[in-house]
């Protein structure tokens, strides 16, 4: 029988923050990422022909996490060595409860919040 997986809670998979828990709202309202879906995604990035000065994506690279939900993308990124990660996200509690994992894990200076519907993002904030 496969493990149950706490619905209030996910893990960093890879990265300087491996294994490390995430909150996520509950309530079935988001959906984070497959742990699969990350790691796919990651190595497509890490192991393809995507690079940047500092090496293979993420290294050194500023990320865009759009409809963040549970920001766990966003913060995959960072874990795995990007530079910045911008989460776009409709719902004020979301945002929180995303600045609140970056708080735990010492990232708030390496995010930007921006309270946004993803679908029409509007103009980019000046500064």
């Amino acid at each position: 029988m496969p493990k149950k997986r706490d619905p209030g809670a996910i893990r960093v998979i890879g990265g300087k923050h491996k294994g490390r828990k995430l909150e996520v709202p509950g309530g079935g309202d988001v959906r984070p990422t497959s742990d699969r879906a990350r790691e796919a995604l990651f190595n497509i990035l890490s192991h393809g022909d995507y690079r940047t000065d500092a090496g293979p994506l993420p290294m050194g690279a500023k990320v865009l996490d759009v409809f963040a939900g549970s920001g766990a993308l966003g913060i995959e990124a960072l874990s795995r060595g990007a530079d910045h990660v911008a989460f776009l996200e409709q719902d004020p509690g979301n945002l929180k409860m995303i600045r609140c994992n970056a708080f735990q894990l010492g990232e708030t200076g390496s995010v930007s919040m921006l309270q946004r519907d993803g679908s029409k993002p509007g103009p980019t904030p000046v500064g």
